[in-house]
């Protein structure tokens, strides 16, 4: 009862995500098809079919990664105050605005980093890449990075397999008795956030050729943002994490909208 109280509440929140991010890729698929012979459209079955399967893939990785860190985390003392408060009925974080101010600072700087970064490379990528980083906010995609990049994306990567690579680790290599050691946390925060930066290199493939800068391009700027959460996650909470991320997807949302004013 109480895994599946725990289950419950990640994988409601994680759906948020996989809804919107199935809504916003309608006309990214769609263009997709477009590109393609007649003959070979013809055969596939329709859109509102490819993107149930796309929707029932996520959910089953979002499924997964919720019970991973359901058993994991626990013994290897990462945390959620959701599952805290809700399932096991812990008292109330005292210092909760310590993690707030920690949880926005690390989400403004990661920002700042990744965007100085980002415009250092721009000149070294594909035009199609440098055409769609130009592309005016959208609020339904920004929307959708909050909720998916905020929500389910940690789910995915921080509670499912963060917690399962420190879990590994500290199973395999025996630093720490009661808990992993100091090393064993920080590999697996980078590990993630290497991984986490890798895994948006499909969803680039569909509009820009994979060169080498932009592969770097993704490792370096997915991998910033990764190991802050990663950090904010070791040290505080799953939630912590989630605040940091969804920050990075406002603040790109407003400068984004500030500069379109200015243009």
């Amino acid at each position: 009862m109480v895994v599946l109280q725990q289950f419950g509440i990640l994988f409601v929140l994680g759906s948020l995500g996989v809804v919107l991010i199935g809504i916003t890729s309608i006309p990214q698929i769609q263009q997709q098809l477009a590109t393609l012979p007649a003959i070979a459209v013809a055969d596939l079955p329709p859109l509102w079919v490819i993107m149930a399967l796309q929707g029932l893939q996520s959910l089953f990785l979002l499924a997964i990664a919720s019970l991973v860190g359901i058993f994991c985390t626990r013994s290897i003392g990462l945390r959620s105050h959701l599952i805290d408060a809700w399932v096991f009925h812990a008292p109330k974080m005292a210092a909760f605005g310590t993690e707030l101010k920690w949880s926005l600072g690390v989400g403004a700087i990661t920002t700042i980093v990744a965007l100085s970064i980002d415009r250092l490379m721009t000149p070294l990528l594909p035009k199609a890449l440098q055409t769609a980083n130009q592309a005016a906010p959208n609020w339904l995609a920004s929307l959708t990075g909050l909720l998916y990049g905020g929500i389910t994306e940690e789910i995915l990567m921080r509670w499912g397999l963060m917690s399962l690579l420190v879990w590994v680790g500290w199973k395999v290599l025996k630093h720490g008795v009661a808990l992993p050691s100091q090393s064993i946390y920080q590999g697996a925060i980078v590990l993630a956030a290497l991984i986490f930066g890798l895994l948006h290199l499909p969803a680039t493939a569909a509009f820009a050729p994979l060169t080498s800068w932009v592969i770097l391009r993704a490792i370096i700027l997915n991998g910033i943002v990764g190991i802050g959460c990663g950090w904010l996650f070791w040290q505080y909470s799953l939630e912590a994490a989630m605040i940091s991320h969804a920050s990075f997807h406002a603040i790109i949302f407003v400068l984004n909208g500030v500069l379109t004013r200015q243009g």
